[in-house]
């Protein structure tokens, strides 16, 4: 599909699909388009590589699904491998990384789908340097290297680019520098690590050596996190809403309610401007955009 035939189709779509919240500024352009053959179970998780092709986690077959830039199905992959498919990132390198919180590893894919990489042990929860326990997220900074939240640890764990371990921080707990849960990533241009504490309502940002800098509160419990363009945006999958965050942590705006968003979970963004955001209990991924008005 053309680029111009790729603008049509939003207008079409959102002409189609009027879902809007009156308290921020995005607007619904439709929803992630699939073959009739597929039928998604919970979606926990969207990505975009440097082409603006489209990756989507979800826990049905196939678990893996990739569409090309213009929102068309290409290939699936994955059946038999996933317990819980939870979280999903493209490298620089065009790399499809997944977590399995259910078997507590994290898999790295071809674009085509070939596994090429596990770390952590299949079915086994660990701590250390040797392994997880339920991980949840992970994201890659300027340097190639991989931060992952290792949920049922309570920390961050970073690795380099080949997966070896280089540090951990943060436990369970309520303090600064600790985490309920340690749910989703986003990653700045300064290397700056956020981290979505679910159960203790906030964002905590840390440098990438783990050094405490902030806390960002107001939205409640933030299930994903992205960056786009200026702004942070969180999830928030208990209230169905997205929550604007500026640069200096203020919350500045919300959009959504449970009739537009059903359980907003991992997003992720594209070079076109559309924000991509996996729905839990939608079922779905729903594509928004800025509004024009």
């Amino acid at each position: 599909m053309r680029p111009m035939m790729f603008a049509l189709l939003l207008i079409i779509t959102s002409a189609t699909t009027p879902l809007r919240a009156e308290d921020d500024v995005f607007e619904s352009i439709g929803f992630l388009p699939l073959p009739t053959n597929i039928e998604l179970g919970a979606v926990s998780a969207v990505a975009v590589d440097g082409a603006d092709q489209i990756y989507v986690l979800h826990r049905g077959n196939p678990p893996v699904l990739a569409f090309d830039a213009e929102l068309d199905y290409i290939r699936g992959w994955g059946n038999g491998l996933f317990k819980v498919p939870h979280g999903l990132r493209i490298d620089p390198q065009g790399h499809v990384w997944t977590t399995d919180n259910g078997n507590h590893v994290l898999r790295k894919f071809s674009p085509d789908g070939q596994l090429l990489h596990t770390l952590g042990t299949e079915g086994k929860p660990q701590a250390g340097a040797d392994g997880f326990r339920s991980p949840d997220d992970l994201v890659f900074d300027s340097q190639g290297n991989i931060y992952v939240a290792d949920a049922g640890n309570g920390r961050i764990v970073k690795l380099d680019a080949s997966g070896k371990f280089l540090l951990e921080f943060g436990k369970k707990g309520k303090g600064p520098g600790e985490f309920a849960t340690a749910h989703s990533l986003a990653i700045d241009a300064q290397d700056h690590i956020y981290v979505g504490d679910r159960g203790n309502q906030r964002v905590q940002v840390f440098t990438s050596s783990g050094e405490h800098l902030a806390d960002w509160t107001g939205l409640g419990n933030p299930f994903g996190l992205v960056f786009f363009g200026d702004e942070l945006i969180a999830a928030e999958g208990d209230k169905h809403v997205l929550g604007r965050f500026n640069r200096e942590g203020q919350l500045v705006g919300t959009w959504g309610n449970p009739e537009t968003l059903k359980l907003p979970h991992l997003m992720a963004t594209n070079s076109r401007g559309v924000l991509f955001v996996s729905e839990v209990n939608g079922q779905r991924v729903q594509l928004l955009r800025r509004r024009m008005d």
